[in-house]
């Protein structure tokens, strides 16, 4: 559960040059519990409440725009007995350096969030329901950028980050309990998620250096081309490697659009990431690291308007029929293709 409040304070009645003061408030409540953990010798409960006071003022002073806020959480974590609190100073300063062309920022946050387990789902549907769930600190972000336009129909956006993060889940591979021929561990028929084709979420304080580039290209009213790219070089603190996170991401985005047709283009990449290997079935410790192979994929996808009610569209996915894993052990599909037709009604 999670309840927030923003509140505006008039400064005006002050000075007139005054702009109001934000504050948010908010509670987030999360319980919950898995029946066991991956060893089956124990349960896991969590029970965490966290209250979160952000005050926030934005002004301008000689041409830069400022944005100053403080973040402060109280965190209780009702299962282990833990009280902890975090103040985090958030600073954003932006100024136009070359008008139009060339807008510089930079900024200092930190944060701290909640993990749970439909987050982890999002990203990984594989995860076991035996995870421990904690929180994660972000104790600092410190980045600077720069956007603007190159020509009236070009932007650009390039941004340099370094972040510090305490407990930043990382996706693990679960250990297999089978040989390969039985199917019962200690008695017990093996549960689906214990072949060793299920995570964990292993948690370590890792630092990140990032470089981001984005550029969107406007032809014209109809047709729109962007592209990103972003390259991570993490640094782990007692992870062999920085497990399941790639080191680098691209991506290229066409879309059309005219009154009656639209279609879409999306290419993305996703460099080679790290997975473990382990000596022998569980329990057994990690003896090896395992590379799973980069990826491009290619989606197309478009349709045609006949009224406002009516629609056709064309749905291709994996367009290249690329073999690859997305997570160890998992194979995507093939080339997919969907075309059908809409129709919308009122009741």
């Amino acid at each position: 559960m999670n309840f927030e409040t923003k509140l505006d304070f008039p400064l005006d009645r002050l000075s007139a040059n005054l702009n109001d003061i934000s504050i948010l408030t908010g509670i987030d409540f999360l319980k919950g519990g898995f029946q066991n953990n991956y060893a089956n010798s124990s349960e896991i409960d969590y029970n965490i409440i966290t209250a979160k006071i952000i005050p926030n003022y934005k002004a301008e002073y000689l041409g830069v725009s400022l944005n100053i806020s403080l973040r402060a959480f109280i965190s209780l974590d009702i299962e282990n007995d833990v009280t902890n609190f975090f103040m985090f100073p958030n600073l954003l300063l932006q100024t136009s350096i070359l008008k139009k062309y060339i807008n510089g920022y930079a900024g200092f946050s930190g944060d701290l969030e909640t993990n749970t387990y439909q987050k982890f789902t999002e990203v990984n549907p594989y995860v076991s329901p035996t995870l421990f769930i904690t929180q994660t600190v972000q104790s600092s972000n410190l980045y600077i950028g720069f956007k603007g336009n190159i020509t009236r129909n070009l932007n650009y956006n390039i941004k340099a980050s370094v972040t510090k993060e305490e407990d930043k889940p990382l996706f693990l591979r679960n250990n297999s309990k089978s040989n390969g021929i039985a199917t019962i561990s200690d008695g017990e028929p093996l549960k689906g998620y214990e072949y060793g084709n299920s995570f964990s979420i292993y948690y370590d304080d890792v630092n990140t250096t990032s470089i981001f580039a984005e550029i969107e290209y406007r032809f014209d009213k109809t047709l729109t081309f962007a592209t990103q790219i972003k390259y991570d070089n993490y640094t782990t603190t007692t992870a062999l490697e920085n497990w399941n996170l790639p080191g680098l991401k691209a991506s290229f985005l066409a879309k059309f659009k005219s009154k009656k047709w639209y279609a879409t283009s999306n290419i993305y990449y996703n460099s080679e990431r790290k997975d473990a290997l382990y000596a022998a079935k569980f329990p057994s410790s990690i003896n090896g690291v395992k590379t799973v192979s980069s990826f491009a994929d290619v989606n197309l996808n478009g349709g045609y308007h006949f009224n406002d009610k009516f629609s056709a569209f064309l749905q291709l996915n994996n367009v290249l029929n690329t073999n690859y894993q997305r997570f160890s052990n998992f194979d995507t599909q093939g080339f997919q293709a969907l075309a059908g037709l809409t129709y919308k009604f009122d009741f």
